[in-house]
């Protein structure tokens, strides 16, 4: 972790604990209830059809991340409170709102075969929600900001707000299935060769490249490994916000709520049929990716593919 610039000689020593920050959180909207997007508006061809099949071959993963950001939605709410309404409430909920929106942002992409299209989403997700959890231990560096953030620079006549680098790698490291969405959601975001293939070329070999210009057709492998990163990630999330009870002061009812919804994503997910990532260390001992039960239909027979 860095910051956009040393302390001034005057400001906070870096070596104590910087006090809190100097705002005052004001407003707070959240809103009172939450649903993920429908069908956009002429939606068609492959996308439509995708769109139909996903709303019945995944309607378990749609209805469970429904309800999982609902729960999000009341737990930050209680934030709010007076004695909870603080900058160090509102570092957390800063990361965790720009986490809750890519995740309800993500799940349309999914549904409509948009697939490479919300990896690079899924990702960011995975790091806003390792960032909270890294300012447990690090909130100097965002009340550090706080105090530093906000000035003029007269050269360029601006309102100067410092970037404020985090990246909480030890965060998703430490957790193996953060660490394994993040990895290859990060790997097959970017362009390389492998990964391209199996989105534009799927079933490529030696014999043929059977190249698909901008293909939305679903595909029940890509779908299932996407929806069910999404819904880990949303239970991920569920579990840090329960760990800041003091930001976040919500009833042991929504806390049971909460609890009770992780369980059933995880018994969901829990499912051998379904399309998975592992990761897979080779006789060279590298760490790589290996896609399980992944096939275009249901009827289709299951691929194991190893990247």
């Amino acid at each position: 972790m860095t910051n956009d610039a040393d302390p001034p000689a005057d400001g906070p020593d870096p070596q104590l604990p910087i006090a809190e920050s100097p705002q005052r959180v004001s407003g707070m909207r959240v809103p009172d209830s939450w649903d993920l997007l429908g069908p956009p508006e002429g939606l068609q061809g492959d996308a439509e059809d995708a769109w139909r099949q996903s709303g019945f071959e995944l309607a378990g993963d749609w209805q469970l991340l429904r309800a999982g950001l609902r729960l999000q939605a009341r737990l930050a709410a209680t934030g709010y409170t007076p004695r909870a309404r603080t900058m160090t409430m509102a570092g957390f909920a800063s990361l965790w709102s720009r986490a809750f929106l890519g995740l309800s942002d993500t799940a349309p992409l999914v549904r409509r075969g948009a697939y490479q299209s919300a990896l690079p989403l899924i990702r960011s997700v995975a790091e806003f929600i390792s960032a909270q959890r890294g300012l447990v231990e690090e909130l100097d560096e965002w009340r550090r900001w706080t105090h530093e953030a906000f000035g003029r620079d007269e050269t360029s006549r601006s309102t100067e707000q410092l970037l404020g680098h985090y990246f909480s790698g030890e965060s998703i490291v430490s957790d193996p299935q953060l660490r394994t969405i993040y990895r290859a959601a990060s790997d097959f975001a970017r362009p390389n060769f492998g990964p391209t293939a199996l989105l534009v070329a799927n079933e490529a070999s030696h014999e043929r490249y059977p190249l698909n210009f901008a293909d939305q057709a679903f595909h029940l492998g890509w779908a299932e490994l996407l929806f069910g990163w999404l819904l880990r990630l949303d239970a991920a999330q569920l579990h840090s916000s329960l760990h800041l009870s003091a930001q976040f002061p919500a009833s042991e009812d929504l806390r049971a709520e909460a609890v009770e919804h992780v369980r059933e994503v995880e018994a969901h997910l829990d499912d051998e049929r379904r399309c998975r990532l592992e990761e897979f260390e080779d006789s060279q001992r590298r760490r790589r990716h290996l896609l399980v039960e992944f096939r275009r239909q249901r009827a289709d027979a299951p691929r194991r593919l190893l990247f």
